[in-house]
């Protein structure tokens, strides 16, 4: 009887241990990945309403540059890169912004113009930010691209990007980034991806160079009121 008991006892305790190892190990196990949601872009609108219960929220804007346009409403994050971008006749033609707001706006005077947006969730902070934010601009003359160097710190970080074509260039290409997937862009009568794109991807750890093309959409644009801008976010796990 004593064996009997022993072996039960054993048994018991066993069970115990494997019972709170496995719930370590769920535990451990559940960790939120990045999400992006809801990306959209709409021509002639300045504002933009996505739906609630994300995150983080980015936007994004391009005008036709000939004349002047005034900044996001709601900036968000202070951003050390460039957020906007003017052309060569000195009128902002191009900006993002990151913000916890499901609702932006900016103010145009350019006869054509475009919104995105796009909701983020799931997501931590690097490094003290929240999340990491890179820009670059192309502001001569007949821009037809831009290019930016980040790096990613974290594996099963969300990257996200805002290509945008100030004067609303068609941007014909983007590149550099391992499993880029569109989520959103407006289109010309060509098909061709138009003056915003907000796109993702999850890369590996490491150092990358993204680059996107523009090309003039219709002849006859002023190439002194094109310019390029790109944005790119960094959400970790």
């Amino acid at each position: 009887m004593k064996r009997i008991r022993v072996s039960a006892a054993i048994a018991a305790v066993f069970l115990a241990v494997l019972f709170l190892f496995s719930g370590a190990a769920s535990h451990t196990l559940a960790v939120s990945v990045p999400t992006i949601s809801n990306a959209t872009v709409v021509k002639q609108q300045t504002s933009l309403t996505l739906p609630s219960g994300g995150q983080f929220y980015i936007y994004a804007y391009t005008t036709g540059g000939e004349k002047k346009s005034a900044g996001f409403a709601k900036s968000g994050l202070p951003l050390s890169p460039p957020n906007s971008v003017k052309n060569a006749a000195g009128n902002t033609v191009a900006a993002f912004a990151g913000t916890t707001s499901n609702t932006n706006s900016y103010g145009t005077s350019s006869s054509s113009f475009s919104i995105g947006g796009a909701s983020i969730s799931g997501f931590s902070s690097i490094q003290g930010k929240s999340p990491v934010v890179y820009g670059a601009i192309n502001a001569a003359p007949g821009a037809n691209g831009a290019s930016i160097y980040f790096n990613v710190p974290l594996a099963g970080s969300l990257i996200v990007v805002i290509a945008v074509g100030g004067d609303e260039q068609c941007i014909t290409t983007i590149s550099g980034l391992p499993g880029f997937v569109i989520d959103a862009s407006n289109s010309n009568s060509a098909g061709l991806p138009n003056a915003i794109t907000i796109g993702h991807a999850y890369p590996s750890v490491g150092a990358y160079q993204l680059t996107e093309v523009t090309s003039q959409c219709a002849a006859g644009q002023n190439p002194n009121n094109a310019a390029d801008l790109i944005g790119i976010y960094i959400f970790a796990p």
